[in-house]
């Protein structure tokens, strides 16, 4: 997974310096970094954990319509060192998802909706003290609110639903809320 993710974003950047020139006429700004923290749980696993466990999430968007939005997310989802989820303790959910964000402008924001393919590997331990990943295909939708600071920086709230074909769990939720810089 993680030299699925360097070969992925380096083809990500290269598409991305090929292509933003001529996006770049369609906005203020043509590419955007975010970097945000939340909270998340999934809705599948028995018993439940809740859903206020740490998460945090990269993201990188390029403009590739006058609305339209190339969209890359790198995230993790973290269980706690000490409770049990899905059979594993200390597990942990790492994604990267690859997708398309509609945005619609509103009179003092942003709103967004986007669905996305992903990757996503949960690694954890096992009751045998042996450490134990699977990894899955998966999607993701979500929405978006962007409400800008100034024409380089805006604070973003997320909130997403994510599907894994992973065996024990399936359903994921997320909320987050971070800061974008846009160039």
């Amino acid at each position: 997974m993680k030299r699925f993710s360097i070969v992925l974003s380096s083809s990500l950047l290269t598409l991305a310096l090929a292509l933003g020139p001529a996006a770049s006429a369609q906005d203020l700004h043509t590419y955007t970094l975010t970097f945000s923290g939340g909270l998340g749980g999934s809705f599948d696993v028995e018993p439940s954990l809740g859903y206020d466990n740490e998460s945090y999430q990269l993201g990188f968007s390029m403009y590739t319509a006058p609305r339209g939005l190339f969209t890359v997310r790198l995230g993790q989802l973290g269980f706690g060192s000490t409770d049990t989820f899905a059979g594993l303790t200390n597990a942990d959910l790492t994604y990267v998802t690859m997708g398309g964000e509609y945005r619609q402008r509103r009179a003092f924001y942003d709103s967004g909706l986007y669905l996305a393919l992903g990757g996503y590997q949960l690694e954890g331990t096992d009751a045998f003290g042996q450490g134990k990943d699977e990894t899955a295909i998966g999607l993701a939708f979500g929405s978006t609110a962007d409400f800008p600071i100034n024409q380089y920086f805006s604070i973003l709230a997320e909130l997403s639903g994510h599907y894994a074909d992973l065996d024990e769990v399936q359903f994921f939720g997320m909320f987050h809320l971070g800061a974008s810089i846009h160039f």
